[in-house]
Parts: structure tokens; sequence; C-alpha cells
């Protein structure tokens, strides 16, 4: 209900500035996440690729 208002970009712009003085900050994101994170400065590292072992089946 909260999507579009501004929530979660106020609370990346914290994160961010708290850890402003960190060489690196990473996080995983899927689907239409990978969108927002581009937006508030997130880039794709390199050539690396998302792998894991997932005993789940919601994806």
């Amino acid at each position: 209900m909260a999507q579009g208002l501004g929530v979660g970009r106020r609370m990346m712009a914290a994160m961010l500035e708290k850890y402003a003085g960190f060489h690196q900050q990473m996080l995983t994101a899927d689907g239409k996440a990978i969108e927002f994170y581009e937006s508030v400065g997130f880039v794709r590292a390199g050539k690396t690729e998302p792998m894991w072992i997932y005993a789940g089946d919601e994806h």
C-alpha cells in the first residue's frame, strides 16, 4: 500500500548516508526491485553473477 509514496527512497537515502564512508555497499535484488535500486545509484558489479543454493519453491 505504501509503494510509490517515497518510503523506500527515503529509507535508501538514510542507509546510503549512514554508510557513505564505506568503500563498497552490496545488495541482492530481483524482479522490479532491480529498477528501484538502479534509480538510487546501484549498478551491476562488473561481470558478477548472483548464485545460490535455494530449497524454496516461490522462484
